[in-house]
């Protein structure tokens, strides 16, 4: 097609070329869901236990152990034998919380656990 082009206008005709446009930004995950590198781990939901919380298995669980955590969130304590989940508020007695549930990544088509 033919456009005229004043001087100072860019005009795309189609679709555009990714590999020429220079103002397209590489997507990187570790940016966006990684605050606190040295303090993040990565767990693996077990079962659907917290299918409420919108946690399916095999989820994978993002847990930073530098991040606050309010009454309401979600937070990973050790119980002698495994890790357990639940809100602050609801941390078993004499359990410390161990990290901050700051993200979760679902993988579709990953087997479940169990």
């Amino acid at each position: 097609m033919y456009y005229e082009n004043p001087q100072g206008v860019a005009v795309h005709d189609g679709f555009p070329n990714a590999a020429t446009d220079t103002a397209i930004q590489t997507l990187d995950l570790n940016k966006l869901l990684i605050k606190n590198s040295v303090s993040t781990y990565f767990f693996r939901a077990g079962s659907d236990d917290w299918a409420s919380h919108n946690i399916l298995a095999s989820d994978l669980l993002i847990i930073d152990r530098a991040h606050p955590a309010g009454k309401n969130m979600l937070v990973v304590w050790w119980n002698e034998e495994s890790f357990g989940l639940s809100t602050r508020s609801r941390v078993p007695a004499g359990r410390q919380v161990w990290g901050t549930l700051v993200g979760v990544v679902r993988q579709y088509g990953v087997a479940t656990h169990g």
